[in-house]
């Protein structure tokens, strides 16, 4: 596919949609990335894609832009908003969150903290969708507040974030991480700071 024609001048970003012939499930991703290679060959980095495409390759599955963006806020929004209306409409969805700014532990503390009412529906598919849509004014502010906090702590929710979607049974030849460790950057540097990253291209998977 190529849906570099559909690029506006004044998108960021673009909210994208994978599916198998068989639309079995769907899997909702987001990128910055706007050139025409980038944007045909990129079918997600998840835990959940990073394992279909090992498996199976990118062939047989299709990729749709569903929204553009014009900031790096609204293309969080809208990627949250997508993979809610997939929920909403009973489609079984790979994504293992809901969707915004890395780490998801900082998002969903900051959602708890400024959108406890979006919250209470998150078990409700419907429910939720129709919050998103209600109190976007609240979602922003809550990816806002989780983009902006310390080095530190983002690293440290980005690690936990990782402990539970990455596969990590298998050392990494790439960066050294021994079994149950997550990769890291920056390991050949003995002054770079090796901060917790998803797993490397190389990294064996179950």
């Amino acid at each position: 596919m190529n849906d570099q024609a559909r690029v506006p001048a004044t998108a960021i970003g673009y909210v994208f949609k994978i599916e198998p012939a068989d639309k079995a499930w769907a899997y909702i991703g987001q990128s910055t990335r706007l050139d025409s290679k980038h944007i045909d060959g990129y079918f997600g980095s998840g835990a959940f894609m990073t394992e279909v495409i090992a498996a199976q390759g990118t062939s047989r599955l299709t990729k749709t832009i569903v929204a553009m963006a014009a900031s790096p806020l609204e293309l969080h929004y809208l990627e949250m908003l997508h993979i809610a209306q997939a929920r909403r409409d009973g489609v079984r969805v790979g994504n293992g969150d809901l969707g915004g700014p890395r780490p998801y532990p900082n998002l969903q503390q900051a959602l708890r903290e400024v959108a406890p009412t979006v919250m209470r529906a998150a078990d409700d598919p419907k429910r939720f969708y129709d919050a998103l849509v209600k109190h976007r004014d609240l979602i922003e502010q809550a990816i806002l507040d989780s983009s902006s906090v310390p080095a530190d702590a983002f690293y440290a929710g980005m690690e936990r974030d990782l402990r539970a979607t990455e596969d990590l049974t298998h050392p990494c030849p790439a960066c050294g991480s021994d079994v149950g460790e997550v990769c890291r950057t920056n390991s050949k540097s003995l002054t770079k700071p090796r901060n917790p990253t998803s797993n490397h291209s190389k990294r064996p998977r179950s």
